[in-house]
């Protein structure tokens, strides 16, 4: 019966190998995650550096088109009710 439970039975060295092995694994697994991460911040500052730069862009062209009202009476843009429609309406 002695020989049955030892063949079943995993020896320490075979668990100390799994274990070995597991956080073999979970180091793998937190370097990736590290890695992923790292990529992710890279990528969050790119997008935060657009955003800042399309928003200047917007302020600027909506300076620029309220200065064109402004300037209405003198060429700049009309309101819509005082647009001239297409020739092909």
């Amino acid at each position: 019966m002695n020989s049955n439970k030892t063949i079943t039975e995993p020896s320490t060295q075979e668990a100390l190998q799994a274990l070995s092995n597991q956080v073999q694994t979970l180091e793998m697994n937190q370097a990736f995650q590290e890695d992923s991460m790292e990529a992710m911040e890279k990528t969050i500052v790119q997008q935060h550096l657009e955003i800042q730069n399309l928003q200047n862009q917007m302020r600027l062209l909506s300076d620029y088109l309220k200065a064109l009202r402004q300037d209405a009476g003198q060429g700049g843009i009309k309101s819509p009710e005082d647009e001239v429609p297409p020739p092909h309406y």
